[in-house]
Order: structure tokens, then C-alpha cells, then sequence
């Protein structure tokens, strides 16, 4: 028993531990990354709460076993960053939040250190999620335009013949007549996590949307692959090949052509719709103009002769 608290009191075995502290460090950091730049989808909900919570209260053992090591503190409060974008981004996914939140704030108000530090420190963090998750509020609810968007298509797309692409079709509903928005993003992006979660891809483009006559508008669409074309209303509006690229590793995707999508955020702003369809307006009173204007000169030019 005595070597057991020899060993544990040793300034070299905590220091350790404390290192192994960060591990959860990464964790939220690789949470946070995900959560921007995918779509977490639970495989298997159950397994994964059990793990991640016995995998936060084994840590949440570490940093309260090393509150004086310095290293602890440093870790304590880089966590508090760290989980602020999973908690915005993520919010009502608590199998994620609920562990997370819970050895964060922990491992920070364990921590050993100068109470001064700490107050100011503290105080900036909780200005931080007050303030930010105030933004982010307003942001996401009051300057977006708030749509029900109506997935028309499978879950998980039209996939393409060659696996490479899928194709989703939704009926957006918004407070004016409403639009039918198809997309198309790459296939083979998504990540299995031990068949636990799954990641997927955000990265997609927006190929054809158009305002609806009538509220069955969205029904009457037929699209569908021929090939490695994505065929709409008999129309082709994309192709695969120009997407991919020959590579020493193999085909991998090229989205250096056109706009894609690449993180969670994609907003409409009612804005920037209008300066679109101003622009549109313009672009169409311009080409009438010139078009007018093409005609009097072919009719002065046959006259004159």
C-alpha cells in the first residue's frame, strides 16, 4: 500500500497523467471539427453514449487526480474553447453535449490555480457562451430566412452508377410560394467511426432550383442518373467526369469548378435573394435592350441599302 501511494504522489507519475489529460482535449477538438464540416448520424446511439460517458468520467478522474499540475489547468481551460463550437453547432445532441459539458466545466473549476486567473478567466469564458450563443441565436433564427425543407428523395440520395455522387431532391417551403432546391454531393466522403457514428459529408452543390407554381410543384420532377449524367426533366445538368480527377492514389474528387457547399453553414439571406433578383432584372433589361438595339441596326442597315 505504501509503494501504491508512493507512486501516486510521485510528481513525475502525475505529471504524466496530466498529460494524458489532453487526450480529451482531442477528443473535443476532433468533435468540434466534425460538427462543421459533417452531419454526426448515430449508428448505434446506446453504445456510443456508454462509451463516451465512461470515457468522460475516467478523464474526468484524471483532472481532478492532477488539479495542481499546471499542465491540468492549461488543458482545463483550453477544453472550455473547445467545446464551445461542438455546443452551438450540435445543440440537442445530448449523448455528445451532456458528458462533454459536464468534464468541462469540471476539469476547469478543479483545477488548482490563482483564484485572480481564474475569476478573469472565467469570466471571459462565460461571456463568451452568453455572448456568442446570443449571436449565434440571432444569426441562425432571426437575419435567415426560416424554411421546412420536404426531402423528396431516399434517405441517402440517388446514388449515381459509379458510386462516386448522390443526388438529393427537396421541396423548400418558406413564407412566399416556396421552391424545389436539388442537390448533389460527392459519395464517398462520409466516415464509419467503428460503426458507431457516422460522419457525413456536407460538401454539396446546388444544381437547379425554381420556384413553385403550385404547392404539388416539387412532385412532377423526374430526375434521375444516366450514367454519369444527372438527368432533370429529360435535361442534363450534371456530369461526374468533370469532378473527378486521375490521381497515383487513384480517382479522387475535384471541386476546384463551380460552387460547392464545404462546412455546415449555408444560409439565405433575404438579402441577398433580392440583390439576385435585381441583378436577374437587370441582366434581362439589358439583353432586351441590346437585342432592340441589334434589330434597328439590321433593319436601318437593310434600308439604307
Amino acid at each position: 500500500m505504501e509503494k501504491v501511494k508512493k507512486v501516486l504522489t510521485n510528481k513525475w507519475f502525475i505529471l504524466v497523467v496530466s498529460v494524458l489529460c489532453a487526450a480529451y482535449t482531442l477528443v473535443l477538438g476532433y468533435f468540434a471539427y466534425a460538427v462543421f464540416f459533417y452531419d454526426i448520424v448515430y449508428t448505434d446511439k446506446m453504445t456510443f453514449a456508454i462509451a463516451y460517458s465512461a470515457f468522460s468520467i475516467i478523464s474526468a478522474l484524471f483532472f481532478f487526480y492532477t488539479r495542481k499540475s499546471f499542465i491540468t489547468c492549461i488543458i482545463g481551460m483550453v477544453n472550455m474553447v473547445a467545446f464551445f463550437p461542438t455546443l452551438l453547432l450540435d445543440w440537442g445532441n445530448w449523448p455528445l453535449l451532456i458528458p462533454a459539458a459536464m468534464v468541462t466545466v469540471f476539469g476547469f473549476f478543479c483545477c488548482k490555480m490563482n483564484d485572480t486567473i481564474k475569476t478573469v478567466f472565467g469570466t471571459i469564458f462565460l461571456l463568451l457562451y452568453i455572448l456568442g450563443g446570443i449571436a449565434f441565436f440571432l444569426i441562425m433564427n432571426v437575419f435567415r430566412v426560416t424554411t421546412v425543407d420536404t426531402l423528396l428523395t431516399p434517405n441517402g440520395g440517388l446514388v449515381s452508377p459509379s458510386g462516386y455522387f448522390r443526388c438529393y431532391v427537396l421541396d423548400v417551403q418558406n413564407k412566399s410560394s416556396g421552391k424545389v432546391a436539388i442537390y448533389v454531393e460527392p459519395n464517398q466522403l462520409d466516415k464509419n467511426i467503428k460503426d458507431v457514428i457516422e460522419l457525413r459529408t456536407t460538401i454539396k452543390r446546388l444544381i437547379k432550383q425554381a420556384i413553385k407554381e403550385n404547392k404539388d410543384d416539387a412532385l412532377h420532377y423526374d430526375v434521375h442518373w444516366d450514367g454519369d449524367l444527372l438527368m432533370i426533366n429529360g435535361e442534363e445538368y450534371f456530369d461526374e467526369k468533370d469532378f473527378l480527377a486521375e490521381t497515383d492514389a487513384g480517382v479522387t474528387y475535384d471541386f476546384s469548378e463551380g460552387v460547392w457547399t464545404h462546412t455546415y453553414f449555408e444560409f439565405e439571406y433575404p438579402i441577398i435573394e433580392l440583390i439576385d433578383r435585381f441583378k436577374q432584372v437587370i441582366t434581362d433589361k439589358l439583353s432586351e435592350v441590346s437585342a432592340e438595339s441589334e434589330e434597328t441596326s439590321v433593319t436601318t442597315t437593310a434600308v439604307t441599302e
